[in-house]
């Protein structure tokens, strides 16, 4: 007889499990990029995981915010990169109010556009609105009116995410999540814009000039571009378009500071699968100028630095031209949407609009290029992001163009030049028609917020990836996801 039975050794054991599982319970997860996605993916992350106990480190080698950024021309600063948010972007709405920033409209809301074709303006807008839409109606006919209501009804469509991912519904790839919208989507993303609207009875010239118009100053790309995107960029039409006061890059610097994440000012470049463990090995290198936070970095025989990760999260792009991450001991290809991105060159100019050069008597505040050929995209008067009047005396002027101007093209478009501020983007994803979407899961464990911008590039589009990419981490880990109903649940 013994003096135990098999009931009273299986409590201790019990024990053990418990507490071996509880310290593996929060994953040690790695962010790369502190861009928009980045940040508001730790942010997911600190509410999924309520309790706090889950570790995130954000490696970052350039500055907060990636494409959000702001330049200084004459101490003032001005936005050089995602400079409007849409009056139905939930998520950028709640970042705004919960961090106490204050919204200021986007642009002057009493500009004025015209629409150039490279000899000459073909429409341009009066300062009184009813000749506005007699020219419109007179040069368009129905087509702006029947181009609106198939951006409303996509952008109705569209919210649908915000229920879903407030019930915890996790999307393994952007194919799946455009389709729980709406399964129309996922063949928006298989033609393109000319061809899309034009099937719905947009007139030929609508496409060709407004539509146009709309893809080339926000993407730098044509008609040719896939009609979802094109539908994206169309909403951008809205009157009702805000930014943040102080620049837009605020909200991914709260993001982090709210999250709670490590950053480590370093560039990754090197993810290792430890087949043995399924854990990754992170090498990265340091970026910063001053004293470095590499936390507890462990230290390799070449002297390389890395980290082990339970978890890592891309937040950045992965194509050729924009990434130089190595990934080592993965059974197969990752699913990494092939292409390339799109270069648009943001020149910021203090100085005096050529009113000769276009063939107009007076500047406009916005001047729209409608062919993807031609010296700029688009110029437009901008004003200090820490103003919530449109009343400074002084011009600063923002160019969209393909490439880098010359000298000499800016002599062409400016009468007088006092400043000039030049940033060179890799900004969004070349979109075509037959457009390939990605995957937001490329391994166990290996996530990609980034794989949405193939679907289109925006600040909204990125923080539905991230928290998209959030849930699925939550749920991977843990073994699914509970709703919780607390105050801050959106």
């Amino acid at each position: 007889m013994f003096p135990f039975n098999a009931f009273s050794l299986l409590i201790p054991m019990l024990c053990i499990l418990k507490i071996s599982r509880s310290s593996h319970i929060y994953p040690k997860i790695a962010v790369v990029g502190a861009g928009i996605g980045g940040t508001s993916v730790s942010y997911f992350l600190k509410d999924l995981f309520a309790d706090g106990n889950v570790v995130v480190d954000i490696y970052e080698s350039q500055e907060i915010g990636g494409r959000l950024a702001t330049v200084n021309v004459d101490e003032r600063l001005y936005e050089a990169g995602g400079s409007v948010i849409h009056p139905d972007n939930k998520y950028m709405a709640h970042f705004c109010k919960k961090f106490g920033l204050q919204k200021r409209a986007a642009g002057d809301p009493n500009s004025k556009f015209a629409l150039y074709n490279g000899k000459e303006i073909i429409f341009s807008e009066s300062d009184w609105e009813i000749i506005t839409w007699m020219k419109m109606l007179w040069r368009y006919g129905w087509g702006p009116i029947k181009l609106n209501n198939i951006v409303e009804k996509m952008l109705n469509d569209f919210k649908r995410i915000y229920q879903l991912q407030d019930r915890g519904k996790v999307f393994l790839s952007v194919e799946e999540m455009l389709r729980a919208m709406n399964p129309d989507f996922v063949n928006d993303v298989k033609i393109s814009s000319r061809e899309g609207f034009t099937e719905l009875g947009v007139s030929n010239r609508t496409v060709d000039e407004i539509v146009m118009a709309g893809l080339i100053v926000n993407y730098g790309q044509t008609t040719a571009a896939h009609k979802f995107v094109g539908s994206v960029s169309s909403a951008a039409g809205d009157g009702h378009l805000w930014s943040i006061a102080g620049g837009n890059k605020q909200v991914p610097e709260m993001l982090l500071k709210y999250s709670g994440a490590n950053l480590i000012k370093a560039k990754v470049n090197e993810i290792i699968l430890l087949q043995d463990s399924g854990k990754f090995n992170l090498s990265f290198v340091s970026s910063s100028n001053g004293v470095p936070n590499f936390g507890a970095a462990n230290v390799g025989i070449n002297g390389s630095l890395y980290n082990i990760y339970d978890v890592v999260i891309i937040a950045s792009p992965l194509t050729s031209d924009t990434s130089s991450i190595h990934f080592k001991n993965f059974p197969s290809s990752l699913a990494i949407p092939e292409g390339k991105y799109h270069r648009t060159v943001c020149t910021i100019v203090k100085g005096e609009i050529n009113n000769t050069y276009f063939g107009i008597e007076k500047e406009n505040a916005e001047i729209l290029s409608i062919k993807g050929n031609l010296k700029i995209n688009s110029i437009g008067r901008i004003y200090d992001v820490r103003s919530l009047a449109r009343s400074e005396d002084q011009k600063i002027w923002k160019v969209f163009s393909q490439k880098p101007l010359r000298k000499d093209d800016l002599g062409d478009l400016f009468s007088k030049l006092d400043e000039v501020k030049v940033v060179d983007w890799l900004a969004y994803p070349h979109y075509e028609s037959n457009q390939k979407l990605g995957s937001f899961v490329l391994h166990e464990n290996l996530y990609h917020i980034n794989a949405i911008e193939w679907a289109a590039s925006a600040m909204e589009m990125s923080v539905i990836g991230a928290k998209n990419v959030a849930l699925l981490v939550h749920k991977d880990w843990l073994g699914g996801y509970h709703h919780r109903n607390t105050r801050d649940e959106l």
